[in-house]
């Protein structure tokens, strides 16, 4: 019978930890400049222990921040979700959604202009995956906004195209808010220019 020594952890415990230390890292000094031995250093282990949950730096990336992604949004997706919660409250939660969440992923890791293009390109990626956990959710949104008539329906939109233009909308709003982040052209656009443009789509 193998006995574990008593700063052993379990294997879930370690695992998560490596996601941990790896998304602080990765958040203050880009990935480009974050190595495995970084993370390794936090925790003093040895190159087979990360490799044992990690086949390399780019797969501790993604579960870092699909691990954030799941964090900021599962609760305010099933509240969208759920049609027996009011149009109207959910409303607020929407826009906390685009405050906190898309504004604030911005805010925290926008492009720089000496970062790297893969620094630049990863942090495009997770706020894309961002929105794209918010398609479902904004789609229930929408239907339940012109079921209940609280929303107009000029667009015509039915449960057949909804997800198509909700997608549009959120992936439009994306545009705005990196507009001339990495090109230096054009307009800045932010929260409210985009809240005032969803408004006028629907009311």
């Amino acid at each position: 019978m193998r006995i574990l020594k008593k700063n052993s952890k379990k294997p879930e415990i370690r695992r998560q930890e490596l996601i941990d230390i790896a998304a602080a890292l990765f958040a203050e000094k880009g990935y480009e400049a974050v190595s495995v031995r970084d993370i390794l250093e936090v925790v003093n282990g040895a190159p087979g222990m990360f490799y044992y949950y990690f086949k390399s730096k780019q797969e501790i990336y993604m579960a870092a921040m699909e691990q954030y992604i799941t964090r900021r949004l599962e609760r305010k997706c099933k509240i969208m979700e759920d049609e027996e919660v009011p149009f109207e409250n959910k409303l607020p939660v929407f826009r906390n959604m685009v405050e906190e969440d898309i504004q604030g992923y911005v805010d925290r890791f926008v492009p720089q202009d000496d970062a790297s293009i893969s620094d630049n390109s990863y942090k495009l990626y997770d706020l894309v995956h961002m929105l794209g956990r918010m398609v479902v959710p904004y789609s229930k949104f929408i239907l339940q906004g012109i079921r209940e008539n609280k929303l107009k329906n000029r667009f015509h939109i039915t449960e057949e195209n909804v997800q198509a233009f909700a997608t549009f909308v959120l992936y439009g709003a994306w545009g705005m808010i990196y507009n001339n982040k990495f090109t230096g052209s054009g307009d800045s656009y932010d929260l409210e220019n985009i809240l005032k443009i969803t408004d006028q789509l629907f009311y």
